[in-house]
Order: structure tokens, then C-alpha cells, then sequence
């Protein structure tokens, strides 16, 4: 049975992540939560994706704390399986951060690529 982090916990997990970066200890939060380290990871994400598409975080707030998980991210899928949604929203949001071939300069990425892709993805672990 997997616990559900409450808003506060997430909140505390995404600081840490922005403030600590991709070197990211886990083991204090996973102890102090007694959360599975691939569910942590996975609610963070989902957690990320959901603020980013009702626009109650921004794009650069959310692509830190991804990039600040995906130590963490490669890491758990070394001694096992890639954690799942956590990597794909990871994606996502790399996929925003640039401008990508052949697109016109006024495009947003994160508008053409990220925000689509995290609606799908959400809409598939709904």
C-alpha cells in the first residue's frame, strides 16, 4: 500500500529538489515520509505536471524541480525499473526547454511540446 503525500510534503520534496539539485539526497525525505522512493518520486512528479497544466506553477519553477529529480530518477531505474510517470515528465519538460528545428522563433516550447505531452500523460494515469 502506498501512502499519498500531502501538499505540504510535496511542497517540501520540490524545494529540496530546486534547492539541492540533481545531487538530491532522498534517504532523509523517504525516511521521514516511510514513502517508497518510486512512489515519492512518481507523486512529485505527477505533482509537477498537474500545477504546470492548471497554471498554478510555471514552467521554469516546474523544469527545476524535474531537473533536480532526474539524479534521482536514473539512479532508482539503475537498480531497477525506470520510475514511471516520473521520467516521461521529466521528458516533457526537457522537451520545453529549447526551440526545436524548424520551428518559427515566436513558438513556445513548453506550450508545443510539454503541455501537451503532460496532459496525455495525466490523462492516462487518471
Amino acid at each position: 500500500m502506498s501512502i499519498t503525500l500531502s501538499d505540504a510534503d510535496l511542497d517540501d520534496v520540490m524545494r529540496a529538489a530546486i534547492e539541492e539539485g540533481s545531487g538530491i539526497d532522498l534517504n532523509p525525505i523517504v525516511q521521514r515520509l516511510q514513502v517508497d522512493r518510486r512512489d515519492l518520486l512518481n507523486q512529485v512528479a505527477l505533482a509537477v505536471a498537474l500545477r504546470f497544466t492548471s497554471n498554478s506553477r510555471d514552467f521554469e519553477f516546474c523544469d527545476d524541480v524535474m531537473n533536480g529529480l532526474i539524479g534521482a530518477i536514473v539512479d532508482l531505474s539503475l537498480r531497477g525499473h525506470m520510475p514511471e510517470p516520473a521520467f516521461s515528465i521529466y521528458q516533457a519538460f526537457d522537451a520545453g526547454e529549447y526551440c526545436h528545428h524548424g520551428d518559427p522563433r515566436e513558438v513556445c516550447p513548453w506550450e508545443k511540446y510539454t503541455r501537451p505531452e503532460l496532459e496525455r500523460i495525466l490523462a492516462a494515469v487518471e
